[in-house]
């Protein structure tokens, strides 16, 4: 597990920059390895990217869409993708099982 903060605390004795900035940066192979990722949208976007960069294989990152559920039982359908909903069939995906949604997450 790699950790970093984006703003140095006065507590923080670890890496200081940003998520998909230090992914690239570390720089380590994906061989036998899986990658997690969360947080806001934006940041997921270009960590996807760099791992893509890096060879991860579609099944090797595993990422989250939670942001995108309102109601959380799937009554209300607004966080549904295609045939899915973030809330019942996620909100954990694999970056293979979003390739295979419509482009709109």
């Amino acid at each position: 597990m790699y950790l970093t903060v984006d703003v140095k605390q006065e507590s923080w004795d670890g890496h200081v920059g940003f998520v998909p900035q230090y992914v690239e940066e570390i720089a380590f192979s994906p061989e036998n390895r899986i990658a997690l990722t969360c947080g806001p949208p934006i940041m997921i976007k270009f960590v996807l990217q760099g791992l893509k960069r890096l060879n991860f294989a579609p099944e090797q990152i595993i990422t989250t869409l939670e942001l995108r559920m309102k109601c959380g039982v799937g009554k209300c359908g607004r966080c549904n993708i295609g045939d899915k909903y973030v809330c019942k069939d996620g909100p954990v995906f694999t970056y293979a099982e979003l390739l295979n949604l419509p482009p709109e997450y």
